[in-house]
């Protein structure tokens, strides 16, 4: 048994599972760790992890979306305007920029914004009673009626489209998808619960059509008898389902604490660890090219 293997694939499946929902991004944190410890790209392992995670927000949202697809059509005709410029930007991203997808440098500096926007937008979730009346005096004393704060009823098709491009840009590594259209909600004044349930709504054809995209990807890179193999003659294939289980579990714990901390507005706790995660990032991509930037600035002193 391979003892080794199985602590990778268990820590790639929990950080998958807490990093694809918490707003601190999975991509950012799956990548710094595949470098930090050298771990190839196994492409059934990553698969069945996305199903893992899609899973959990199938189960723990379960009630919900029985109720969506029977009485509560409108949210699904939201998410499939929403998925739209998603699926435009991403797919721009991914062909013209792919250098993105793995670069350290561009992980750091999206942990840094991440952090900042959940200190800037997402802090309005944890405003106090004194904070909120204060604001409503405000709107008194301009002679204007406050924003109605959005549900499923009057969010608009504008509100989605805005949700989805935030989305988009989540394709970069350290960008959190939930933290980033979690926000998009906040700005659009959709209350907390319905902006935090419609991100995880919008995170479901995301992450079914990003795994499904991953295996036409082999498909056309390996051939079809090959990708064949790939399912039903891989040795570890119990440790990866095993992995696909645990991220399960963990993103529906991760998911559960979500909300909580959404209600309770701490949300932007999780700034604290962004900021020192990607400070730690950009120091480390520094250190591995110092020696390429000390010889840069010397060029530029010699001009």
């Amino acid at each position: 048994m391979d003892l080794v293997l199985i602590f990778r694939v268990v820590l790639l499946a929990v950080v998958q599972g807490i990093a694809e929902f918490l707003p601190i991004s999975s991509s950012g944190h799956l990548l710094i760790l595949g470098r930090f410890f050298e771990m190839p790209d196994v492409f059934l392992l990553t698969i069945l992890l996305h199903f893992g995670t899609l899973f959990s927000v199938l189960f723990f949202f379960m009630s919900e979306l029985s109720e969506v697809f029977l009485h509560r059509q409108r949210a699904i005709a939201l998410v499939i305007v929403g998925t739209i410029p998603t699926v435009l930007i991403a797919f721009t991203i991914q062909k013209y920029f792919p250098q993105f997808e793995s670069s350290r440098l561009t992980a750091g500096i999206c942990f840094l914004l991440t952090g900042l926007m959940l200190v800037t937008i997402l802090r309005r979730c944890s405003r106090t009673e004194s904070e909120e009346y204060y604001e409503k005096i405000a709107y008194e004393e301009e002679g204007v009626e406050p924003p109605v704060m959005k549900t499923i009823e009057n969010t608009t098709w504008l509100d989605a489209i805005f949700i989805g491009i935030a989305q988009g840009f989540a394709v970069f590594p350290g960008l959190s998808r939930s933290g980033s259209t979690i926000s998009a909600g906040v700005l659009r004044r959709l209350k907390n619960q319905w902006a935090a349930e419609f991100s995880f709504y919008l995170s479901i054809p995301v992450i079914a059509g990003g795994a499904i995209l991953e295996i036409l990807k082999q498909f056309k890179e390996v051939g079809r008898e090959n990708l064949a193999s790939l399912f039903q003659l891989d040795s570890y294939f119990a440790i990866y389902l095993g992995g696909a289980f645990v991220s399960f579990v963990v993103g529906y714990v991760a998911l559960f604490s979500l909300m909580q901390m959404l209600k309770a507005g701490k949300l932007h706790y999780f700034a604290i660890w962004l900021f020192f995660v990607g400070a730690a990032t950009l120091a480390w991509t520094g250190y591995d090219h110092w020696e390429q930037i000390v010889n840069t600035v010397n060029s530029w002193r010699g001009l």
